[in-house]
């Protein structure tokens, strides 16, 4: 079925590519590789593959004509790279599929993406950085019978490595425009009602009496945006499933989200507050990692973009935890005492989340506050522009991190402070220098880290970077790490050298542990 599925598609695409100058159609694409060549390097004690070199590759086409779409997606990972999994192996056309959609109706056959609300009961995604792709293979309806009414449905399994988990999973999702439905000023006030239901449904043949083979969630959403103002609220509720990852609890799931948000003329301000309970979803209950997640559960904190302030990223605790941030952004104005020529911009943040209290040694008290802390951040990054042709950015991090918690189940509590100055210096219309130097100080872990990079662009065709991550007074090693990029239209080639440090590696809040590496690296993507 699979087959006969892809050779339709392949030669779909084949007839209206050979026939486009009649049929109009529009064919597009994109090809991703990454490669790395692994060394031994007994400093690190990063060790060389069995296969020493990884290579991931991806290559998207999709095709448009009029109402109909088509497309495909092939992978291979031949070995995959340090991080990724390595049942990943191999290659497979992962991503295919067939698409009708007008204004009133939107029908997939095949693979596809979806989010309900703001992720929280179900998300399929991708993050290539990081290896994770949770497509669902099967069918999508969307259908919005008047303009204020948009409805969703969906059957499928999703997929596992370069196939398909065993699970099936089925969602049903509704939302309604209340100020359009009662033909009010869409400009001035929005207001939107939604509510979710999925359903994951695995044969159980184990030995315990009564166990669930369906596990189904719920959810009630709101949003309102008026002026200046946004406020977003989601609640869900998820029946009992006992696995390895909950230590085989009874208790059901829930969440709860709210976040109101406030833009001014030159100020922002925006606060997260979630908790979390028992709500690890997936479609099929042995998994484990980032395997076959049905919903989003990203860490809801500051994502910093400097390398000493990921050395000790927090992960959401989908067992348990209560938290969130509060991010405020103020803008001087040109020509003001503290904005000078230029202006200056300035933003704070500050996240926080603890455990939840237990009424006994198995149940959680949902929205209770336990007895640990399990991660704190207090940071404040300045930005602004000293004259036209220079740009300071300052950065000050003060992090709390309960490495026992969140990584190693013992008693290891971080305490860290973390510094940041980052130039950029314009030389012409064209080039430019960028510098960063980064301190952290800590008595745990690992001690003291420096970090410095400097970086050379010619945009938009090329760029050199070297850089150096330093441990002193425990390990005292460098990281050390170098390479170039060079851009021609819309391919991108890149070479790069170096070591890589083992620990967390995050995208959008999402972290995956890598190992310890060094090797050298070449990539290149293109679209067209």
């Amino acid at each position: 079925m699979k087959k006969a599925f892809l050779i339709l598609i392949l030669l779909t695409l084949y007839y209206q590519v050979s026939f486009g100058q009649i049929l109009n159609g529009d064919l597009t694409g994109s090809f991703e590789s990454n490669n790395i060549y692994y060394f031994n390097d007994i400093t690190t004690n990063a060790l060389q593959p069995e296969n020493p070199f990884g290579s991931n590759n991806y290559l998207k086409l999709d095709y448009r004509k009029g109402l109909f779409s088509a497309g495909i997606q092939y992978e291979a990972y031949l070995a995959p790279l340090v991080g990724y999994n390595p049942l990943l192996e191999g290659n497979e056309f992962v991503f295919k599929y067939i698409q009708f959609a007008n204004n009133y109706l939107n029908i997939t056959a095949g693979n596809f993406y979806e989010q309900f609300g703001s992720g929280l009961i179900f998300r399929s995604f991708e993050e290539r950085a990081i290896g994770l792709n949770t497509a669902m293979d099967g069918v999508r309806i969307n259908f919005k019978p008047v303009s204020y009414i948009n409805l969703k449905a969906f059957w499928g399994k999703q997929r596992k490595y370069l196939k398909n988990g065993s699970g099936v999973v089925r969602g049903i999702d509704g939302e309604i425009d209340i100020m359009n439905a009662i033909h009010q000023d869409q400009n001035s006030t929005i207001l939107l009602m939604g509510g979710s239901w999925v359903s994951r449904f695995q044969t159980y043949t184990g030995i315990v009496e009564d166990y669930p083979s369906t596990v189904d969630a719920w959810s009630a959403r709101m949003q309102f945006e008026h002026g200046f103002f946004s406020f977003y609220s989601e609640f869900v509720e998820k029946t009992n499933e006992p696995t390895i990852n909950n230590q085989n609890s009874q208790e059901i799931g829930n969440a709860l989200l709210i976040s109101p948000s406030f833009i001014g003329n030159n100020i922002g301000v925006n606060i997260n507050f979630r908790c979390l309970k028992n709500m690890e979803f997936r479609s099929e209950r042995e998994a484990v990692s980032h395997t076959l997640l049905l919903n989003y559960l990203p860490a809801l904190t500051r994502q910093h973009k400097y390398a000493l302030a990921n050395l000790h990223p927090y992960g959401a605790m989908a067992r348990g935890e209560i938290g969130g941030q509060i991010d405020v952004f103020y803008r001087f104005n040109k020509d003001s005492f503290l904005g000078g020529k230029y202006g200056m911009n300035i933003s704070a943040n500050f996240s926080y989340y603890q455990n939840l209290d237990y009424r006994n040694e198995e149940y959680q008290k949902f929205l209770s506050f336990g007895d640990k802390k399990l991660f704190q951040d207090f940071n404040v990054e300045l930005e602004k522009k000293v004259s036209s042709v220079l740009k300071i950015n300052l950065s000050y991090i003060d992090m709390q991190y309960n490495k026992g918690a969140i990584v190693s189940g013992g008693n290891d509590f971080i305490n860290s402070k973390i510094a940041v100055v980052d130039v950029q210096y314009k030389l012409n219309s064209r080039s430019s220098v960028r510098s960063e130097i980064q301190h952290l100080w800590t008595k745990q872990d690992e001690k003291n880290w420096v970090y410095g990079l400097v970086e050379y662009s010619f945009a938009p065709k090329f760029s050199v970077f070297a850089s150096d991550m330093f441990n002193y007074g425990y390990t005292n090693i460098h990281y050390l790490s170098g390479g170039f990029a060079f851009t021609h239209e819309v391919t991108k080639f890149m070479i790069s050298a170096g070591r890589h440090k083992e620990g967390l590696e995050c995208v959008g809040g999402i972290c995956n542990q890598v190992e310890a590496y060094t090797g050298i690296n070449f990539s290149i993507t293109t679209s067209f």
